[in-house]
């Protein structure tokens, strides 16, 4: 297995955890409000059993799984890559958990624009909360992230320290 194979599963398990998560949530709630696995509401539930999973109606609709692990592999490298968050997951790389206060300084965020910025990354699997100790924890994900997008970023360097004579016939 490669380094990018294996990253890229590390990745994916994470995320995978994420998505468990939201179904789980889904489906309880659509079982207890009485929604069809389409998301239609039923209309008489005494003339019904309880409405199918929705879980088991994903199960069997693969296209609709490509389009949601789609949509979620793009969602976290989208919100990962914008620069204030990834300054956030650069700081969870430096330390294991980190105060609000100190990614609020780092950022230069105020506590409300910093928190909603920590629920999008919590929101797609790269970071966590410790709420009783008001901290930030990143994610084996967001690690894998951050490295991948920092060796990128030392090669692009070393490519244009090394080429720019050429740019410049020198």
């Amino acid at each position: 297995m490669s380094d990018m194979s294996e990253s890229a599963q590390v990745i994916a398990e994470d995320l995978y955890q994420r998505f468990r998560l939201l179904a789980m949530v889904i489906d309880r709630v659509d079982s207890f409000v009485g929604m069809t696995p389409a998301g239609i509401p039923t209309e008489n539930h005494s003339d019904m059993q309880a409405p199918a999973s929705w879980l088991k109606s994903l199960a069997e609709n693969q296209e609709e799984i490509r389009a949601i692990a789609d949509d979620m592999v793009l969602r976290a490298f989208r919100t990962g890559l914008e620069p204030v968050n990834f300054t956030i997951l650069l700081r969870l790389q430096e330390y294991p958990a980190v105060s609000f206060s100190e990614l609020m300084q780092a950022t230069q965020l105020n506590r409300f624009s910093l928190t909603e910025r920590v629920n999008d990354l919590i929101q797609v699997g790269l970071a966590g909360k410790e709420v009783q100790a008001d901290r930030v924890l990143g994610t084996r994900a967001a690690e894998i992230l951050v490295k991948f997008i920092q060796q990128v970023q030392d090669r692009f360097f070393n490519l244009v320290t090394q080429r720019l004579s050429e740019l410049t016939g020198k």
